[in-house]
């Protein structure tokens, strides 16, 4: 087999790439009288019939430019109000349509489905992304930074539905303008749409349909000329909401609550949002994947909440992951450290794009408690864009969640990015400043980074620099680790086969960490030897990483297990074999083991995901750290259960159980959520604690929230 594969090679380097196609068309504004389409994924009304209907679609996978298997068109119009997409996904074989999930932002991977990037502002930057599945499901987020920064947790309000039928499946929506920002002065927007065809692992698009090039690319959208004269009303959202709350802990303390707060939302103009909340509440966020930390650094959790997700992307600074901080992250807003309900109350966020730049303004009141004292919180950010693809754009931050209420960060950052290097190929190079300013601390309190990508297809390659300063500590930011340099590099080639195999994966990544004197402190070598991806979706990759790591100060990884200060070198090799989600049954496996700081450390991960219609969802996650140590040995044990019931799209009830046997802690979020209609939602959430041991189970906690939102639009 591998000779077979080795004797392509060749052939592979003789291809020339798929060209790169950016259409454009006129949009049609339909004709005053006509009647609005009911959504209900017929698409059999006259008012379809002034669309405009596209037709040329290209495969971007399996067969870079190859003819498409199935048939698909795609309608376009807009009236004073709305902007109105049709999907005719027709199918040879419709039972072999993979539907199954219904809930609203649900991860659409395993099904057939539709996705659309507006680029409003035609900055080839920023979008909105809305997607649509077989079975109904809705899903949309913010992208910004041309793809660099994807924010799904976004929710607008807008409307969908879908059918399928023996002929295909078959999809409609509507986008009131007063969901998106525009420029009303601009008739032309950036579009792109693709559709996925599950059980061929295929995917189609309409605009730059090839693999070079991620959808979310947003330079590379087509274009839709012909848009004028849509209306937003006056602009205002009102979002009136009531909260009732019982909590028992222990069983000794039992109270209940009511509360009710208030958010508004008002478009000042086409482009530009004031976001204002009083007496903030998140009874419908998510909990956080359980995690248990074995490292001597802190863990980051994903911002959940809707206010600070909304309209996120404006305040995206540099580039993130490993090491590098983050001088914004939301999350310090309304949280103490230890991660309790800080009450916020207020808070006011303006956001503007025009003209090529971002602003984006927010503050927040929070109250206090017997933990913290009350803070204002202050977070400006404004971008430019430069050249063709680039941008420059600075950063501020005043206040502290937890500390003295002087403290302030500032930064800048700068991106340059083409896609035109070498003639058809992608160069970026990222950097950034930022520093702090805090009572307690004075100098070396600076960090900053600079950072060359050629994120191209079968080859990537990267070069990258970091220091972060002793006393650099963003108060409303994020560090995982100061007083270092950093130094980085990454070599990929992932050639493309054009058979049953679909690629191959062989890289390098070494990573050189030292302390501000240069002395070592981690020095790392990740190998990749290989790694294959199937046309049907399986994956399997092996990496080996030996590692040089010096510990400065002894460190408990875990009670009452120390590991002593010095210097360490090991061998860590792992393999994960992911099987695809569009089977009913998916699964994902990954062992890593070797030589661990003078002992041995073996981890197992597990997790099983049964799709058994489009109304149930099950998933289970089993992880297992086997490790032994000079100072002892100790194992940690972490597992979840996922169930997910499912009426319609509109109704949902999700259940996550997790456990782990250090807090000895079992517990549950069970979250019902029904949509009257987009924008006015009612939850009923329940998180139960328990307690384990060897008898068996105590509740140490309830908590029962029950969430009415209504949104008024004028």
């Amino acid at each position: 087999m591998l000779s077979s594969i080795l004797a392509t090679l060749p052939v592979l380097a003789a291809q020339d790439p798929a060209p790169v196609v950016r259409p454009r068309e006129d949009i049609p504004r339909v004709p005053p009288g006509v009647e609005r389409p009911e959504l209900d994924g017929r698409l059999d009304e006259d008012f379809w019939g002034h669309a405009l209907r596209l037709t040329s679609f290209s495969q971007t996978l399996p067969t870079a430019g190859g003819t498409p298997s199935e048939s698909t068109e795609v309608l376009l119009a807009y009236d004073r109000d709305n902007l109105y997409v049709g999907l005719l996904c027709w199918d040879d074989d419709a039972e072999a349509i993979r539907a199954t999930q219904m809930e609203w932002d649900a991860n659409l991977d395993p099904d057939d489905r539709v996705e659309l990037i507006f680029d409003t502002f035609n900055d080839g930057r920023n979008g909105f992304w809305f997607q649509l599945g077989a079975a109904g499901s809705q899903g949309d987020a913010l992208v910004s930074g041309n793809g660099t920064s994807f924010n799904k947790r976004w929710d607008g309000i807008w409307y969908g539905a879908a059918r399928v039928t023996n002929e295909g499946w078959f999809g409609e929506i509507r986008i009131p303008f007063a969901t998106v920002s525009f420029d009303p002065q601009n008739p032309r927007w950036g579009f792109n749409v693709r559709r996925h065809v599950r059980r061929w692992t295929e995917e189609i698009r309409w605009s730059s349909p090839d693999p070079r090039f991620r959808f979310f690319d947003v330079s590379q959208a087509g274009k839709l000329d012909g848009f004028g004269g849509m209306k937003q009303g006056i602009g205002l959202d009102l979002v009136p909401f009531f909260v009732g709350n019982y909590t028992n802990l222990d069983g000794e303390s039992e109270h209940w609550l009511g509360d009710a707060g208030m958010d508004a939302f008002y478009r000042i103009s086409p482009s530009t949002k004031l976001s204002l909340s009083y007496n903030t509440d998140f009874a419908q966020t998510e909990v956080d994947t359980r995690q248990v930390n074995l490292s001597r650094f802190p863990l980051l959790f994903p911002e959940k909440r809707k206010f600070f997700l909304e309209d996120s992307g404006v305040f995206d600074f540099g580039f993130g992951g490993g090491n590098h901080p983050d001088p914004f992250f939301s999350r310090r807003i309304g949280l103490d450290p230890e991660g309790n309900e800080v009450p916020l109350l207020w808070n006011a966020k303006l956001t503007t794009t025009d003209e090529g730049y971002r602003l984006g303004l927010l503050d927040s009141q929070t109250e206090a408690t017997e933990t913290v004292g009350d803070r204002n919180l202050f977070v400006g950010r404004y971008s430019k864009n430069i050249l063709e693809q680039s941008g420059v754009g600075v950063i501020f931050t005043h206040g502290d969640p937890s500390g003295p209420s002087a403290s302030s960060t500032a930064g800048a950052d700068l991106q340059l990015r083409t896609d035109s290097f070498l003639g058809d190929r992608r160069l970026v190079f990222s950097s950034y400043v930022i520093g702090t300013d805090s009572p307690e601390t004075s100098g070396d309190n600076l960090a900053y980074a600079a950072l060359l990508e050629y994120p191209n297809d079968e080859i990537q390659a990267s070069a990258g620099y970091l220091t972060v300063e002793r006393n650099f500590d963003p108060a409303l930011g994020f560090v995982r680790r100061r007083a270092i340099r950093q130094y980085d590099a990454r070599f990929a080639y992932q050639p493309r086969l054009g058979t049953s195999i679909r690629r191959l994966i062989f890289q390098l990544q070494p990573r050189w960490i030292t302390n501000t004197s240069g002395n070592t402190l981690r020095k790392q070598l990740q190998i990749t030897p290989f790694g294959i991806e199937l046309e049907s979706g399986e994956e399997f990759e092996l990496s080996v990483t030996p590692v040089h790591d010096v510990v400065q100060e002894d460190f408990d990884i875990q009670d009452p297990v120390t590991i002593p200060a010095g210097a360490y070198d090991f061998v860590r090799v792992s393999a994960d074999l992911e099987t695809s989600d569009r089977r009913e049954l998916d699964a994902r496996l990954r062992v890593e083991t070797g030589t661990y700081f003078g002992g041995e450390r073996t981890d197992y991960s597990a997790s099983l995901g049964w799709r058994a219609s489009r109304f149930v969802e099950l998933g289970c996650s089993y992880a297992l750290n086997d490790v032994d140590l000079e100072d002892g040995s100790f194992d940690v044990n972490i597992a979840s259960l996922q169930l997910d019931l499912h009426l319609n799209p509109q109704a949902s009830w999700s259940n996550y159980f997790q456990w782990d046997d250090v807090s000895e802690n079992l517990g549950l979020n069970s979250r019902m959520r029904y949509i009257v209609a987009p924008g006015r939602d009612v939850f009923l959430v329940l998180n139960q604690g328990w307690t384990t041991f060897d008898e068996g189970v105590a509740p140490v906690s309830t908590d029962l929230r029950f969430k009415v939102g209504y949104t008024f639009r004028f």
